[in-house]
Formats: structure tokens, C-alpha cells, sequence
């Protein structure tokens, strides 16, 4: 019994089936290569032969360079700026400056050859060092101490006693200390401080001690032979303690090394207080 629907149709179910896909032709044979051309084994107007992997040529290895950024470019065209050495100090009397050199031939000969002795005109009494600073910064340096100078009136210290850093038992600087009005003088370093940090220098971490720097041990000078230099220099005959020095002005002062490797310290300008 047959299906009516099929009847209904009028169609040949067997014509509603997909058509097959017809016998692919028999493959080409290779044709005769051609004299002067390289025989390519597929043909170009089939899409879906696969090609051949092309030949890997070696090269030399590339080295990426990222380009240089803006900075960096201004950079190159940069020239650095010319420096000095450069550090605000009060200067001391002549005649205490030679006496504190002195001291140091109270020492034993193989004593005093194990301490750097600082030349006369080298001791300072030391406010801000500034080091490596732009010359053409050197007029607002000025301009900044003159504004402290003349918001302080003059006063005057002393001559104290001998000291060392970090101890007598292990010294690395040898120094005199000072005494008498002391707290003008941190109000004039605070000044000095103040104006240099705000024209951009750092400010100094360390506490402000007053103190002459007279000599510095070798490096190396340890244990005892650092003990007998410290009980040397507590026990120097220092004869001017007491004695006033007048603090009448600040100086700013360059050092550079001379001709032999050794320091110089020229003073640039001198700016009286009051």
C-alpha cells in the first residue's frame, strides 16, 4: 500500500534525494616539462591545491632600537652648565688659625703621621656647603646671603675646647669647639639655611654643631693607634679657650684644587651682618 501523500505530489521521491556529486576526472597526466621553465606541480587556477612553503633566505639578526623620547632628545642638545665648589663659612682670626695648627705638633711623630692636618687656609667655621653649583647661580647664592646678613645683627662667640667625631676613643675628625653666644649663631645659620633651600638646594639633615675642623685621622686608623690620637688631642695644650672672636660677617668661598692636586679656596664675596 502506498503512501497517499506521496500519490498527492505527483513527485518521484527518488528525484527529492540530493543529486551525487559527480566522479572527479581522472588526474591530468604531467605534462613534458618545458626547456628553460621549472615545472610547477599544480595549477594556478585551482584554488584548493595546496602550494609549496616558501624558501627561508637567512639574514643577519636586526638589533631594535626604540626611538628616543622627547627628554632624551633634548638631552643630546644639552651642554652642562659650568660648576664651582662652593661653601658659606665665617673666617677666623689669623693668629687662632695658627695656633690650632699648633696643636698638631704637640702629637707624637708617628701620631701626627696618621692624621690629615688641614692647612691654615683651609679652617673655617663652616655655615651651608653647597658643592658643584651652576656659575651663572652664583648671583642669586650672593642675593640670598646678603638677605641673611643684614637680618642679623652682629655677636660674638668663643674659643671652646678640643673635640672629636664620632669619640675621643675613635676619632675621624679632630676639631675645637665653640661656646659664648650660640644661639645667635644658629639663628644666623638657620637664615643662611632658609634662603639657599629656597632658591632650590638641599636641605642639610644633619644638626648644626659648631666646630673648627683642625685635622682628619687616615683611613685604616683603627683600634689603638686611633686611641692614642683621640687622648692626644683631648689633652692638647690649647691655650686660646676663652677667647672671643667677633662675628661680623659671612663670606662665600670657592675651593678648587691647584696646580699640585691641592685645595684652594678663593672668596667671592663678603657680606657684612647687620
Amino acid at each position: 500500500m502506498t503512501n497517499s501523500d506521496e500519490h498527492d505530489s505527483g513527485k518521484d521521491p527518488a528525484r527529492e534525494r540530493a543529486p551525487e556529486a559527480e566522479p572527479t576526472s581522472s588526474p591530468k597526466t604531467k605534462p613534458p616539462p618545458v626547456p628553460g621553465r621549472e615545472y610547477v606541480p599544480f595549477e594556478e587556477s585551482n584554488p584548493y591545491v595546496r602550494r609549496t612553503e616558501a624558501t627561508f633566505v637567512p639574514q643577519e639578526p636586526k638589533i631594535y632600537v626604540p626611538p628616543a623620547s622627547d627628554d632624551e632628545a633634548d638631552d643630546e642638545d644639552v651642554v652642562p652648565a659650568e660648576t664651582w665648589r662652593l661653601f658659606i663659612a665665617i673666617e677666623l682670626p689669623r693668629a687662632l688659625k695658627r695656633e690650632f695648627i699648633d696643636l698638631a705638633r704637640s702629637f707624637r711623630p708617628r701620631e701626627h703621621e696618621r692624621v690629615r692636618w688641614i692647612e691654615q687656609d683651609a679652617m673655617h667655621l663652616t655655615l651651608k656647603f653647597l658643592g658643584d653649583t651652576p656659575i651663572d647661580r652664583v648671583p642669586d647664592v650672593k642675593a640670598a646671603l646678603e638677605r641673611a646678613a643684614i637680618s642679623t645683627g652682629k655677636f660674638s662667640i668663643k674659643v671652646g675646647r678640643t673635640g672629636c667625631f664620632p669619640s675621643f676613643r675613635d676619632p675621624r675628625i679632630c676639631w675645637v669647639g665653640l661656646s659664648g653666644e650660640l644661639r645667635r649663631l644658629e639663628q644666623l645659620q638657620g637664615r643662611v639655611e632658609g634662603g639657599l633651600v629656597a632658591l632650590g638646594f638641599d636641605r642639610e639633615d644633619r644638626e648644626f654643631k659648631p666646630h673648627v675642623t683642625v685635622g682628619r685621622t687616615r683611613p685604616g686608623i683603627r683600634g689603638r693607634f686611633a686611641e692614642d690620637i683621640g687622648l692626644s688631642w683631648r689633652h692638647a695644650p690649647l691655650h686660646s679657650t676663652g677667647s672671643v672672636i667677633t662675628v661680623s660677617a659671612i663670606a662665600l668661598y670657592r675651593s678648587y684644587l691647584g696646580e699640585k692636586e691641592e685645595a684652594r679656596y678663593e672668596q667671592l664675596a663678603n657680606l657684612e651682618l647687620g
